[in-house]
């Protein structure tokens, strides 16, 4: 078992409800494909600082985009070697954690112009949400990485 789970589990019907989130958001993230559910994971939790959350995205991107992107995705989403379009995507998921207040039409829009529709816009709000709250959890309860886990170095996406 995981060690978020056992913080967790102190309130079995929070960590409930936020298990069932995750396997409806991450299970079947389409239209979004699976690498790009765990790369919003991934740099919502390093823009956070929630390292917990980057050693376990970490490894789950790797398994779907090869050890060296994830890495460089931890590192800084921005200078990895992605297409455009993942890029879009992941400045929209900063964006949402680091200042939700200022988003705009012209957000929505970009992501529209880079072939996102409106249910692919809707699930990476969702995941990029969920991950902000989770990584809140995890720091505030100051959830360790389990033993075995490697850290994974990860940059301020900010």
């Amino acid at each position: 078992m995981s060690n978020i789970w056992r913080a967790w589990g102190a309130h079995p019907a929070g960590l409930e409800a936020s298990f069932n989130t995750y396997r409806v958001l991450m299970d079947d993230p389409a239209p979004l494909t699976p690498a790009q559910a765990e790369m919003i994971s991934l740099v919502v939790s390093a823009t956070n600082g929630c390292g917990y959350c980057v050693a376990h995205h970490g490894p789950r991107l790797a398994r779907h985009v090869g050890d060296d992107l994830a890495h460089a995705v931890a590192l800084d989403y921005r200078t990895a070697n992605l297409p455009a379009r993942d890029r879009v995507l992941l400045d929209l998921a900063v964006a949402v954690t680091c200042e939700p207040a200022e988003r705009t039409a012209e957000d929505i829009e970009r992501l529209r112009e880079y072939g996102f529709d409106d249910v692919a816009i809707v699930r990476a709000v969702e995941i990029a949400a969920y991950y902000n709250s989770v990584n809140r959890v995890v720091l505030a309860l100051g959830v360790p990485i389990e033993r075995g886990r490697e850290p994974w170095e990860f940059g301020s996406q900010k």
